[in-house]
């Protein structure tokens, strides 16, 4: 698979990051174990602050979203992370997992 797309929907207190139902299927079809979520939402004042001191949030974003523990195996399936503005389809942020 080339891409993984996580769905980014602005709130008015902070951002919800989710996959689509399909995304989570084919996940668990490829890592039994894996156990993906829904969403998961990060308020705006915390994305900042962690950003301030430990880098950008979406790498920390979607590994616990898709609930896969071994990354390596996830490279080996996914070459690209796409994080999509919801209301305007815009990319907000790739990130590339594949080596």
């Amino acid at each position: 698979m080339e891409a993984i797309r996580i769905n980014v929907n602005k709130q008015m207190d902070g951002y919800t990051f989710s996959i689509a139902p399909s995304i989570r299927q084919l996940i668990r079809s490829w890592f039994p174990n894996a156990h993906p979520a829904n969403n998961i939402f990060v308020a705006y004042d915390t994305k900042s602050n962690f950003e301030a001191y430990f880098g950008n949030l979406e790498s920390y974003i979607y590994p616990a979203l898709l609930g896969v523990e071994n990354q390596t195996d996830l490279n080996k399936k996914v070459n690209e992370i796409i994080f999509i503005d919801t209301q305007t389809g815009n990319v907000l942020h790739k990130h590339k997992v594949a080596a």
